[in-house]
């Protein structure tokens, strides 16, 4: 295994490779809003992330398809407070000391300190393991608060020399004499296709969705409609149509996955012409399955899956209904989830895979 530490002096405007071997290849850039990326990339595609930022998934395209959420942000910007002043990442974490929607009476930011995290510590790895040649990016988040936390937080994004999907290892480590509190969830933002059929391994009465539609929001009368009559088939939603369906401005589910003898979870948005986007998560580790789906004229986004350590609705919430996890002083533990574009032929059996469990 080889690793390349990235500082910020490396990066210019001007795409510049830094690897390029196997059919891997790694390229540093700066977005003109003075924001650092790391491109990597194979003959199937590339995904695009911001190493010092939250490590960001930004941009991601596949098997000729760019399924990234549509927002009202071309670049990623610099975020003073919060992620909602540059949303529009395909990937990004969320957590750790809370996650989810604060409500009034939460003192949290949307989603924590994690989606805009400053990163001191970043990396490319070159390595090789039982599934192949990849290339990767990571780093390490240290969140320190004195009497309170003193974590690390270190994703992983591997992109594999003839892979259309990536694979993210998330590790949290404990370095506090105390044990940690903490929330984790993975948003993964796609981008919704009118005709695509959704597929996931959580059974229909396995399925809540939320009513959280602000009152008086423009619009949201009709979705309060298509509420009412998904509290009675959710199974409504798995054609993608925006002309019979209302998510204005989101509707949030929560979801409890089945797993397959290996312990995977898989979620996949089948699109008409054959490719998919497709998720796989591991609910021992990841035990909820938010899905997230959102279309305004401004954003047009289908969470379908965020794998994550507990419900959506806030630090108290989530603390009221015993959700938060804890990490021993010293101990760690690592995340896996898969996604990307799979190819009709991959689609095909996936969906058979799908709808045998």
């Amino acid at each position: 295994m080889n690793k390349i530490n990235l500082y910020k002096e490396f990066f210019i405007e001007k795409e510049r490779v830094v690897y390029d071997s196997c059919n891997l290849k790694a390229a540093l850039f700066k977005y003109s809003t003075g924001i650092e990326a790391v491109k990597l990339s194979n003959d199937k595609g590339y995904v695009t992330l911001l190493p010092f930022v939250g490590q960001q998934i930004w941009d991601m395209e596949f098997l000729g398809h760019n399924m990234v959420m549509k927002s009202i942000y071309d670049e990623p910007e610099v975020c003073k407070d919060f992620y909602g002043e540059s949303y529009g990442a395909f990937l990004m974490h969320c957590g750790l000391t809370a996650m989810g929607n604060p409500t009034s009476e939460d003192t949290h930011t949307p989603h924590g300190e994690l989606p805009i995290a400053k990163y001191k510590e970043a990396y490319i790895i070159i390595g090789e393991d039982e599934k192949g040649k990849y290339i990767s990016l990571s780093g390490s988040y240290f969140h320190k608060r004195a009497f309170e936390h003193n974590y690390e937080f270190s994703p992983e994004c591997r992109l594999y020399e003839n892979a259309s999907t990536i694979d993210m290892q998330i590790t949290i480590k404990n370095h506090k004499d105390l044990p940690l509190e903490y929330f984790y969830l993975c948003h993964i933002n796609y981008r919704p296709v009118d005709g695509s059929q959704l597929y996931y391994t959580a059974k229909p009465e396995n399925i809540t969705p939320h009513h959280e539609v602000p009152e008086g929001y423009p619009g949201g009368d009709k979705t309060n409609e298509y509420l009412a009559k998904l509290d009675n088939d959710t199974s409504i939603m798995n054609t993608i149509d925006k002309s019979t369906q209302s998510y204005a401005p989101e509707i949030v589910f929560t979801c409890k996955y089945d797993a397959d003898e290996k312990g995977d979870a898989h979620t996949m948005q089948l699109l008409p012409d054959g490719y998919s986007c497709y998720v796989s998560h591991k609910p021992e580790e990841l035990p909820f399955g938010v899905r997230w789906i959102a279309r305004t004229e401004d954003e047009d986004a289908l969470g379908m899956v965020l794998p994550a350590t507990a419900q959506h609705m806030g630090y108290l919430y989530c603390k009221e209904h015993g959700l938060e996890k804890y990490l021993q002083p010293g101990e760690k533990l690592t995340y896996h989830i898969t996604t990307g574009i799979l190819s009709p032929e991959e689609s095909s059996k996936m969906k058979d895979k799908i709808k045998s469990l």
